[in-house]
């Protein structure tokens, strides 16, 4: 079977983490045997092919504008602003229209990733070819915020696409748009990668002493990275200081540096990895830690992946209860679900996981 996926962000390399996620549910589509050929936004622009599987990138800068899907990702250029992005959106979604148009005839399926504007732009194009569209959260966000979200809401919901949502909090909000429950939650896929990477990773010991706080995430503002060097300040009662890891790229990075020098903070700002090295990382942490916040427009997380990546080798996990982070609380694991934006509940939490880990491996050590 020949499936079309529709996504505006890709990884352009094996160290983007924009789109990642998409990027392993077509690793699950190969797996199952079929082929794939994938419509993406980005530069450079252009056609590249692999064993069953076709990538597309089309252009997402015009005229010299911004790049809608840089590394910071598609939300954030948008967020930004301006007569030139608002442009470089419309455009690329007249385009990404037109070429699914051209390929529609090939595909046996398609799957969309962000409503607006790949499910749109399939229905537009394509709408009799069996659909699944997945939200992940920038587009539900988005719908809540233009005047006519609740009529595109309702038009994806009477499609008769198959809407799936990343967390139920998606789900509940487009429900509210749409007027009506339906879709339902799907998991991100994951790749089984949790279990098992290079088997040359960093080493534990090139950061020091002192417990390990992980986190994978860009280093944009809805992550929280921030609220997360705060919550690792030198504390008057810690036995040694708290080393903070963090694996992504992004423009935040300069903020984060400065802001960790102030308070004295140990950070390692790792930058992108290979995706199949991130296992590697998780391997060095006590403790993993996903404090996103929601943004002024509404926005919040659909379901991070690393997070789950995170949970599936076992590590104790922090996260705020921001969108969809929010449901793993009472989850079947070690899961501190902290406010969002409350840095001194966040820091409790990871020093009361990290105080735990620190007496189980003296007792191993002791036996």
């Amino acid at each position: 079977m020949r499936v079309g996926v529709v996504t505006t962000s890709y990884p352009r390399d094996a160290g983007d983490f924009a789109g990642w996620f998409v990027a392993e549910r077509v690793r699950a589509l190969l797996d199952e045997g079929h082929e794939v050929d994938v419509l993406a936004g980005g530069t450079p622009c252009g056609t590249s092919r692999g064993e069953r599987l076709v990538v597309t990138r089309l252009a997402a800068s015009f005229a010299g504008g911004p790049d809608l899907f840089a590394r910071a990702g598609a939300p954030e250029a948008l967020e930004a602003g301006g007569a030139a992005t608002l442009w470089a959106a419309a455009r690329f979604s007249t385009s990404l229209a037109a070429e699914i148009a051209s390929r529609a005839s090939r595909w046996d399926r398609v799957e969309s990733h962000w409503l607006a504007p790949c499910a749109l732009a399939v229905l537009a194009a394509a709408p009799a070819l069996p659909h699944r569209a997945t939200a992940h959260s920038g587009d539900v966000a988005l719908l809540e915020r233009v005047p006519f979200g609740r009529s595109l809401a309702r038009l994806l919901a009477g499609s008769g696409a198959e809407l799936a949502f990343v967390s139920e909090d998606l789900r509940r909000r487009f429900a509210g748009l749409a007027g009506r429950a339906c879709g339902g939650v799907a998991p991100l896929a994951r790749g089984g990668r949790a279990e098992g990477s290079r088997a040359v990773g960093p080493k534990r010991a090139s950061l020091g002493e002192g417990p390990v706080v992980v986190s994978v995430a860009r280093l944009v503002p809805i992550k929280g990275l921030d609220l997360l060097v705060r919550a690792c300040a030198p504390r008057a009662g810690d036995a040694a200081p708290l080393r903070l890891v963090v694996v992504g790229e992004g423009p935040e990075r300069a903020r984060l540096r400065r802001l960790a020098d102030g308070l004295g903070v140990s950070l390692d700002l790792v930058g992108a990895v290979p995706r199949d090295e991130v296992p590697a990382w998780l391997r060095l942490a006590d403790v993993y830690a996903q404090p996103s916040r929601r943004l002024a427009n509404g926005r919040a997380e659909g379901m991070p992946l690393a997070t789950l990546e995170a949970l599936d080798a076992g590590l104790p996990v922090v996260v705020s209860d921001s969108g969809g982070l929010a449901e793993l609380r009472g989850a079947d694991a070690d899961v501190g679900v902290v406010p969002a934006g409350d840095v001194a509940a966040l820091g409790a939490a990871l020093r009361a996981r990290l105080a735990v880990r620190t007496r189980g491996q003296a007792h191993v050590t002791a036996v």
